[in-house]
């Protein structure tokens, strides 16, 4: 198993709304098309593999996507804990 580092610069100054540790974690990734950063995620109940939240399940968002993707990654970085400033995430269109 090999690990890739990857560096990011980020703008957005206002990403946390609170002081509570915000911890990141690696899931299977279940995304196929590119997806930006910040995106909500939830587990598919058919693969158990974190997608893209789709707005319609209350309560099912289980992390927030740490880095974008292109789609094609096997792995996704998310964060699995913090307090997110609502403004910067990534809501679905539905929402």
């Amino acid at each position: 198993m090999s690990f890739t580092t990857t560096i990011e610069k980020r703008a957005d100054n206002r990403i946390f709304a609170g002081n509570d540790p915000a911890h990141t974690a690696t899931g299977v990734s279940g995304i196929t098309a590119a997806t930006p950063m910040l995106t909500p995620l939830m587990l598919d109940d058919t693969t158990g593999k974190l997608v893209a939240w789709d707005g319609q399940k209350a309560g099912t968002a289980v992390g927030v996507l740490a880095l974008e993707l292109d789609g094609s990654e096997n792995l996704l970085t998310y964060w699995k804990s913090g307090t997110f400033a609502t403004e910067s995430l990534a809501w679905p269109k539905s929402v």
